[in-house]
């Protein structure tokens, strides 16, 4: 023992004396070297800051972003949100996507996360991204789990009537109005599109729970966790201006199979509620395709048609968690695997358009 010990002693004391010696010798530098190190530094760390500034801008598209805009409506309630249009094209006519980000999110990291800036740029289209206020929900949850109209349906109603606004200001085309959203957006999407069907071309929604089952906090995160044990129809109905069922909602459902917050079952039954919600009957047989198999962008694929339009799409996708597939995984509840969600979803909206009532 005693060997041992006055060996631990020895080194401990070599590194003080050793450290001790490194501080002088920087003191003893002149002042000017010393400040040298420090420009050096603060240069690096101003190279850093810029290289890092412009990959954000990257990821943001080659376009105009507007970033902590602001919309009162007629009641005076406040929404913040971001505006992204494309270089070159007009803003008149053009189609419109909102993306409505998830939980513990902001509109920007949602914008860097899923890259649809850059799908904007290649279909020529403007995308809205509304902000939750944290004064509404502490974690910037828009609150599908509470869908009365004092709260998830007035956070509803709200996107709706900025949408409105920027397709009247914009003179954007009303017939391609798109909403989108991940988890609690996908929820609040789903509600958007429900109670204001005539504004919405069309709905996507990325690992979201079942639509209009809990009207709680407690039972949001019970429904995430294991689905709707209730009959699946009525609770749309609940939820839903009546004029969707004439009208119909074209439906795209993308869930990742690995995921821990929101059971894949959710997605199953929100496939069954837009089923039924469309029309759509057990004699509308679905097609199955499974696409990337052995790869990590992996993903079954069914699809509900009417004549030759696809009106539901269900993308069930192998290896993704609680996140965007085929996102920027730097940025949180993005991940890197699975397809391209953007791409996936814009070429859905593309052959959408709110025109007529369905059949």
């Amino acid at each position: 023992m005693m060997p041992r010990s006055f060996t631990r002693l020895f080194f401990n004391a070599a590194k003080k004396i050793s450290k001790l010696q490194r501080a002088a010798l920087r003191m003893a530098a002149p002042k000017a070297a010393r400040k040298r190190t420090a420009s050096a530094r603060q240069a690096a760390a101003a190279r850093q800051a810029a290289k890092t500034a412009a990959t954000a801008a990257s990821s943001l598209g080659s376009g105009r972003w507007e970033a902590s805009r602001q919309f009162s409506d007629a009641r005076g309630r406040r929404l913040t949100f971001a505006r992204y249009t494309p270089p070159g094209a007009p803003r008149q006519s053009m189609p419109l996507v909102v993306m409505l980000h998830g939980c513990r999110q902001t509109a920007l990291g949602f914008a860097q996360g899923s890259r649809m800036n850059q799908w904007a740029d290649a279909g020529g289209f403007m995308v809205l991204y509304p902000q939750q206020s944290m004064t509404r929900q502490v974690q910037r949850c828009w609150r599908w789990f509470q869908p009365d109209a004092e709260h998830g349906g007035a956070d509803a109603d709200l996107i709706a009537a900025l949408i409105q606004s920027e397709v009247t200001r914009h003179g954007l085309d009303a017939e391609r109005v798109y909403i989108a959203g991940l988890s609690a957006g996908a929820c609040m999407a789903a509600l958007v599109a429900l109670r204001h069907p005539a504004l919405i071309a069309a709905l996507a929604m990325h690992s979201g729970p079942v639509v209009g089952d809990a009207h709680t906090a407690a039972a949001g995160l019970a429904t995430m966790r294991r689905g709707s044990v209730k009959p699946l129809l009525p609770l749309v109905q609940s939820v839903a201006d009546p004029a969707v069922f004439q009208l119909g909602m074209p439906a795209m459902i993308l869930q990742g199979q690995m995921d821990p917050a929101v059971a894949p079952r959710n997605a199953k039954q929100l496939f069954e509620q837009f089923r039924a919600l469309n029309g759509l009957g057990a004699q509308d047989l679905p097609v199955e395709r499974v696409l990337g198999l052995g790869t990590e962008k992996a993903y079954r694929r069914v699809d509900l048609l009417r004549g030759r339009k696809t009106v539901l799409r269900l993308c069930e996708i192998t290896r993704v968690e609680h996140a965007w597939s085929g996102g920027d995984a730097s940025v949180r509840y993005h991940a890197r695997s699975g397809p391209d969600a953007s791409a996936l979803i814009w070429r859905f909206f593309q052959g959408q358009r709110r025109v007529a009532a369905a059949p």
